[in-house]
């Protein structure tokens, strides 16, 4: 009971500080995902793997989608992927390299943003990446 007394006010602490979604994210960290957020619009996600793979996973999951590639391009460390829906939604994702072994990603579907459609969009870069 002392324990649970002791952490209660650093959790607390960490949540009026808008530190929230780090607590949360053991469950993702698992998983090969080392953050993400969503603002403006767009989520931004930072993948645990290399530049190379985490370029692959976003195209194999927009094609694994069924989503129209309509432009794919990728540098040594920036890539980008036009793509659109069936019913034309448009769906952008930017792919950075950040370190050897993490990349971000930012996926915007719509013009203003679809923030469940661009979820969808990062599990299925998740699961490439993870093999299932």
């Amino acid at each position: 009971m002392f324990r649970v007394r002791c952490l209660f006010p650093f959790v607390l602490l960490m949540l009026i500080a808008g530190c929230g979604p780090m607590i949360l994210f053991g469950a993702g960290t698992a998983a090969g995902i080392a953050g993400y957020k969503y603002y403006n619009g767009a989520l931004t996600v930072v993948f645990e793997a290399p530049f190379k793979q985490t370029w692959n996973a976003s195209l194999k999951a927009v094609k694994d989608m069924k989503l129209e590639i309509e432009n794919s391009e990728h540098k040594i460390s920036t890539g980008s992927i036009k793509a659109k829906y069936p019913d034309r939604t448009p769906v952008s994702i930017s792919v950075q390299y950040r370190t050897l072994k993490e990349t971000e990603v930012e996926i915007r579907v719509g013009v203003l943003g679809d923030r469940d459609e661009s979820m969808k969009i990062k599990e299925g870069i998740r699961k490439v990446l993870v093999g299932g």
